[in-house]
């Protein structure tokens, strides 16, 4: 079922119809709008408290790609593998390659790139389809750094194998899960109930 992303604006005094009423207050009573002064002192506490809500490492950036603020799991990305996080920041590639990108509209020269974790949301689904599909420990290994989209190379670099014993393992993948290409086998991957 596709998701239809929707957004909503509601201004300071306007009613949200989807709030329930607060009974505590008179029904003309509206929210004051807070001064320039304190806007400026609240601002960097509330969005810090958003940005950490935010499961994913996020950050908001100045264009063209300088990280302005990142929450916890952001910083930690870029404490252990700064470069690495710099460029996939500047990638323009659509989720789950690439980041979730925001656009701020009173700020268009910011905006809130979301990082989707792979590694992290590829090993949370490999122990269910592992015991599904009825994977060995290396084909285990294989399929989490395959269903990141990496290549045959670099999953043989990251594993300490050669090649052809990724090509291997990826036809034994094949085979066990019953798909007809590579494409078809990571698909199953990130789609199987498990």
């Amino acid at each position: 079922m596709a998701r239809r992303n929707t957004r909503r604006r509601i201004s300071a005094g306007e009613p949200d119809s989807d709030a329930p009423p607060d009974l505590g207050q008179a029904q003309d009573a509206h929210v004051p709008t807070p001064d320039a002064a304190e806007l400026d002192r609240i601002a960097p506490a509330a969005l810090a408290a958003a940005l950490e809500a935010i499961p994913s490492p996020a950050f908001v950036l100045r264009q063209p790609g300088a990280v302005l603020h990142a929450n916890e799991r952001g910083r930690a990305m870029l404490a252990a593998e700064h470069d690495r996080v710099k460029t996939f920041l500047h990638n323009l590639s659509p989720p789950p390659r690439g980041p979730s990108r925001y656009a701020l509209d009173d700020a268009p020269e910011h905006q809130l790139v979301v990082v989707h974790d792979l590694e992290r949301d590829a090993r949370a689904r490999l122990a269910a389809v592992t015991r599904r599909w009825g994977l060995t420990p290396r084909q285990s290994a294989v399929l989490e750094l395959v269903a990141q989209g990496d290549s045959n190379r670099t999953v043989a670099g990251r594993l300490g194998c050669s090649e052809k014993t990724v090509e291997l393992h990826v036809s034994a993948l094949l085979a066990k899960t019953r798909c007809a290409s590579r494409s078809q086998l990571v698909a199953s991957f990130w789609t199987d109930p498990g």
